[in-house]
């Protein structure tokens, strides 16, 4: 896909005020607030990006644009910064979702079980629950989608390890492949770095949507019939 073609993806980023902590998203796609669109074009599914350490969305803008555009942009693909990571500039305007329940304070925010509710938080605040979710973690992101999944054991999750990473070494994909031989555990035979998101983003972003293709197009198959 050509440079120019992947700056016309439109990319909105909304700093949100989320468990007392100032957080930023990135929204890939026409769409910015699933909770108040009550339209027939409304998304049915929304992908969603947990990150890496330092946390910060920007990294994940190259891979985020080539995944929309590899799921022929008819879904969102959203990027959250880890709680406190990220401060807003000075002319942006914080959201605050204060009236909500669920938007009190968390404790311990910044360690990593804060953290974990923090992105909980966010997406019951801003996903409304009919809203299929396709949660995808890089890193540190990927424990925290795997304890979000402890709350959403219907979500489908793949576990992709690389053959060489000294973050993540080859023995963890063992391991897990021991305890749960019957899961979708693969081992990357392409040489991707730990930090795809620099250079191997459209590699991977490929690769993940053809991983969704079938259940993707079950949706879009569903949504065109409730249409006509």
């Amino acid at each position: 896909m050509g440079s120019e073609i992947k700056e016309e993806i439109p990319v909105h980023d909304e700093y949100v005020l989320c468990g007392g902590a100032e957080t930023c998203v990135l929204k890939c796609g026409p769409w910015t607030d699933l909770f108040n669109d009550q339209s027939a074009s409304r998304p049915k599914l929304l992908i969603f990006i947990i990150p890496g350490n330092p946390g910060l969305p920007t990294f994940y803008v190259p891979f985020a644009k080539a995944l929309y555009s590899s799921v022929n942009r008819r879904f969102p693909v959203w990027v959250i910064s880890h709680a406190g990571h990220v401060l807003a500039p000075q002319d942006k305007k914080i959201l605050r979702t204060s009236d909500d329940p669920n938007a009190q304070e968390i404790k311990d925010i910044y360690g990593l079980r804060g953290q974990i509710e923090h992105k909980i938080t966010f997406l019951r605040t801003h996903v409304p629950k009919e809203t299929k979710l396709v949660v995808i973690g890089h890193s540190v992101g990927s424990y925290i989608s795997l304890q979000i999944l402890k709350h959403a054991p219907e979500l489908p999750l793949t576990f992709y390890y690389g053959a060489k990473d000294a973050w993540c070494p080859k023995e963890y994909y063992e391991d897990i492949k021991k305890d749960f031989p019957e899961g979708d555990i693969r081992l990357c035979e392409k040489k991707i770095p730990h930090a795809f998101i620099l250079h191997s983003y459209q590699e991977m972003a490929d690769m993940v949507a053809d991983w969704l293709k079938d259940d993707l197009s079950k949706i879009e198959t569903v949504t065109e019939e409730n249409q006509d």
